[in-house]
């Protein structure tokens, strides 16, 4: 189905209480100049991709060639975005219809176009416009597109998106080699157990998922939830404020537990997901609170490595990193912890903390 969306708590066809939300702003892309909405663009050939009906799905997109891992395979700006702190369905369907309204013929036509998962919304502009957003900026924010909303979902998706906030588009990266022939995908749900996934994706997207890992024989997929389990408490463990302080030996083990987790779980494909990052990051923050700038710098280059991948080089996080890894005197902060923990280290010393993460998470 055209659906599109890694699945957002903040945005859902189940319309999350109003509270949550306190206002709406409907934001469409213009030129600066004469106020002309912007085409929504694609500086990639289509030979790296073929729109095509996908069975029990619809409309996808399927690799016109073999894809390498960390390859762009789109870059597009929205048709048009939205705020999410609307106050009443009433207000945001009123924003939607003009707005819409506001869009060249091409555009709407294209809006109508995509899947809605519930025509019998008594909002049915909301709910067309949910069933294929994207969120966008911090989170508060989200876009429809012409060609990003047919990529379909897979609990092993062989692709991840980011919003570049500088550009104002949405890039899709491969996360591992997809070959010619091979649909791409990324996933609406994140973290969930089996039983979970295929609740949400029914209720928010109309969809039963049939991918690798839902095929799974019943055994399989039990082990699967389990591990899905313990990476949820593992990511509540690492990022505790006092578990950092006070046992940054266990918590650097559980990072380590927790990326191999992951990997387990995506079929030796996880190193370029963000919980991956999410990790390296936690372990980051760690060995910083610690003052062990050796094991800190080796981590933050592992989670650069990762994120450009995902998120290309010329992502705006991806360059603050960059900058950070590139800045000589970058341990100067810590010096007034040197006396205060048995783990400070500057950059070119030999890394402290780092082991307790297990011999393979920052090979």
């Amino acid at each position: 189905m055209d659906h599109f969306l890694e699945s957002c708590p903040a945005v859902s066809p189940s319309f999350l209480p109003l509270a949550i939300y306190s206002c709406i702003t409907i934001t469409i892309l213009t030129l600066r100049k004469n106020q002309t909405t912007l085409e929504p663009i694609c500086t990639f050939g289509p030979q790296l991709y073929d729109i095509r009906s996908i069975p029990s799905k619809g409309r996808g997109l399927v690799a016109g060639i073999d894809i390498r891992r960390g390859q762009r395979i789109l870059y597009e700006q929205p048709l048009f975005t939205s705020s999410l702190r609307w106050t009443s369905h009433k207000d945001f369907e009123d924003y939607l219809a003009s707005t819409i309204a506001s869009l060249l013929p091409s555009k709407r036509d294209t809006f109508f176009a995509l899947h809605n998962a519930h025509p019998e919304s008594e909002h049915p502009l909301q709910a067309r416009f949910i069933t294929n957003c994207l969120t966008c900026q911090d989170g508060t924010e989200a876009a429809v597109y012409n060609t990003a909303c047919m990529v379909n979902h897979s609990c092993r998706a062989n692709t991840q998106w980011s919003w570049n906030k500088e550009a104002k588009a949405v890039a899709f990266h491969a996360v591992r080699n997809i070959a010619a022939g091979e649909e791409i995908t990324i996933n609406y749900i994140f973290g969930d157990i089996r039983a979970v996934r295929e609740e949400k994706l029914g209720r928010l997207f109309g969809i039963t998922c049939r991918c690798e890992l839902c095929s799974l024989p019943p055994m399989e997929i039990g082990k699967s939830d389990s591990r899905r389990i313990e990476i949820q408490k593992l990511l509540e463990a690492v990022g505790n404020d006092q578990n950092i302080i006070n046992k940054p030996e266990g918590c650097l083990a559980k990072c380590g537990r927790l990326i191999a987790l992951v990997d387990k779980e995506h079929a030796g494909h996880s190193e370029h997901l963000p919980v991956s990052v999410e990790a390296y990051d936690a372990a980051y923050r760690i060995c910083t609170t610690h003052s062990d700038l050796a094991s800190a710098y080796v981590l933050q280059k592992r989670s650069y490595d990762m994120r450009v991948i995902y998120e290309g080089s010329d992502s705006p996080l991806v360059k603050q990193i960059k900058y950070a890894l590139e800045y000589k005197h970058q341990e100067t902060w810590v010096d007034g912890l040197r006396n205060l923990t048995e783990w400070h280290t500057i950059r070119d010393d030999e890394p402290k903390l780092l082991k307790f993460m297990g011999t393979d998470t920052c090979a």
